[in-house]
This record gives C-alpha cells, structure tokens and sequence, in this order.
C-alpha cells in the first residue's frame, strides 16, 4: 500500500535511503507538535501548535539546509534533502528537549 504516488516521494525522499523512516519523521514530528494543547485546546493552544509544526516542518530545517548551500558548492554530490531531514531531526530533538523542560 502506497501513502503518496510515486513521482511525489521521488522529489521528497532522499534516494536509496527508506522512505518510511522520513515518512515515520514527519507523522513524529506532527504528533510532537499537538503537545502544545496540554495547556488548552482554545484559539491559543492551536496557534502554539502551528508555530511548533512550523518551527519542526519549515523555518529549523529549512534554515539547516540553507547553512549547507557552500558545502553543497564544494561537493556536488552532497544531498540538500539529507541536510533537511537532519535539520528536521534536529528540531524534533529540540521540541522534546522545550516540552521537558519549559513548562
């Protein structure tokens, strides 16, 4: 059974790496992000949701990847969306850390 067509994960996922474990990422990193409504499920509680999904999904890996734009000049066989994926690993680790210990 197939989550997306096939064209659509050839430009997501990395090649030769398994699809389900960014697949398995990115559901992480979405379920991590719904811990902000243990303090409240109002209009608050769902936009610190979208500020972590955000912060997760978008603005750490993206700006990750942007950090490794002269080393991708250098080896051209450097993969941007490895460096993402990691920038992306890097926020999940991050949000577990803040959900531990900011309270």
């Amino acid at each position: 059974m197939r989550i997306m067509p096939a064209s659509i994960a050839r430009i997501i996922y990395p090649k030769d790496l398994p699809n389900g474990l960014f697949t398995s990422l990115i559901i992480a990193c979405l379920l991590l992000g719904l811990a902000s409504l243990r303090n409240g499920t109002d209009l608050q509680g769902w936009l610190n949701v979208i500020e972590n999904w955000l912060l997760m999904l978008l603005i750490l890996p993206t700006a990750t990847a942007t950090v490794a734009l002269p080393f991708k000049y250098r080896d051209r066989t450097l993969e941007l969306k490895l460096v993402y994926y990691l920038g992306m690993f890097v926020a999940f680790l991050f949000t577990l850390g803040k959900l531990r210990y900011w309270h």
